[in-house]
């Protein structure tokens, strides 16, 4: 079988992070299972792919969807649009949509729905909110969660405690943006008397942050700015080293940087979305990313819990990219029979 994946060239090429592990992961495991996965290219305008596999749903995309399944390509797309905005405004977006004499945002993504033969939400709750928000059938959705490596459940901290001279700190691996919340974190745990390691480069879209982010480090030893770790065996290691993973973030669906923590056995801290609760469960500690106090509470309930791993066991369970490719061969293949 021969798949192609497609992402619209997003700003974070340069700065890669969740979405960009997350088509490298599932390549490589789908491989594994005997599957052939191309990057596309749009130069060289192959058509001989069993599957179009396009990962997102932003405007941009509409017309290369559209054009694919015009075509004849079979089209399977991972939406990933699960959002925080209230029903309300959707249901108005769809009311709109009718009368405007252009098409709008809402039409784009509508269109890139319905050319899609199968949507693959990452999440119960994003599935409901395509069903409530766009009218997809549920028949016509499959979920398939977010996921991290397996191989994370036996790393160890000791190439990052020797590097670096940190152990059972509190970790947060993202990139530095107002959304994720560094400036947050560092407020919240001031005073605490923990060290705190920020893994993660500029956000291109809020360099504003970043600076505010760097004035906020100073003046203060116990907060660590290390950049950005490409290298995943230090990566791995700085995951299994640290005592607790914090990702104060807005809004996740999870974060991958929290189910890769989990897995290499650190306690982890997140926001409670529904989303972040289908992976993580009761296995997690949740604060209110608005509150600092909330932030706080949470960091220190998981710092001084015991490291259980549980939390490890449930994602080895069901939330590895081997997982995730099985799942996701198994949809290519009921798309293929159908047609």
């Amino acid at each position: 079988m021969k798949v192609a994946f497609f992402q619209f060239f997003p700003p974070t090429i340069w700065t890669p992070g969740g979405g960009e592990t997350q088509l490298a992961k599932t390549r490589h495991a789908l491989e594994k299972l005997g599957v052939r996965v191309d990057f596309f290219d749009i130069w060289a305008r192959r058509r001989d792919y069993d599957i179009m596999h396009i990962f997102g749903s932003t405007y941009q995309l509409s017309d290369f969807a559209v054009t694919a399944r015009r075509l004849g390509m079979k089209l399977v797309v991972s939406p990933i649009v699960y959002t925080n905005k209230p029903e309300w405004k959707w249901r108005a977006w769809r009311f709109i949509d009718r009368f405007m004499p252009v098409p709008t945002g809402y039409t784009y993504r509508n269109r890139i729905y319905e050319a899609a033969h199968v949507l693959l939400p990452g999440s119960d709750e994003e599935a409901a909110q395509l069903h409530t928000n766009f009218c997809v059938p549920l028949h016509n959705m499959t979920i398939v969660r977010n996921a991290a490596d397996a191989g994370l459940a036996e790393a160890t901290g000791d190439l990052f405690a020797k590097k670096h001279e940190l152990q059972d700190f509190v970790l947060m691996v993202a990139r530095i943006s107002r959304h994720k919340g560094q400036v947050r974190l560092i407020n919240a745990l001031d005073g605490q008397g923990l060290d705190l390691v920020f893994l993660g480069q500029m956000d291109p879209d809020d360099p504003d942050y970043f600076r505010e982010f760097e004035r906020a480090c100073e003046g203060k030893p116990w907060v660590h700015h290390l950049g950005f770790i490409s290298n995943e065996e230090e990566l791995a290691s700085a995951y299994a080293a640290a005592r607790v993973h914090a990702l104060p973030s807005f809004s996740e669906c999870p974060g991958l940087a929290s189910l890769e923590a989990g897995l290499a056995g650190a306690n982890v801290v997140a926001v409670k979305a529904p989303t972040v609760f289908e992976h993580l469960g009761d296995e997690a500690f949740y604060c209110n990313p608005s509150s600092i106090d909330s932030i706080r509470d949470a960091v220190i309930r998981a710092y001084e819990a015991p490291l259980n791993g549980r939390l490890r066991e449930r994602l080895l369970a069901d939330f590895t990219w081997d997982a995730v490719a099985a799942k996701m061969l198994d949809v290519y293949e009921k798309v293929l029979r159908k047609m």
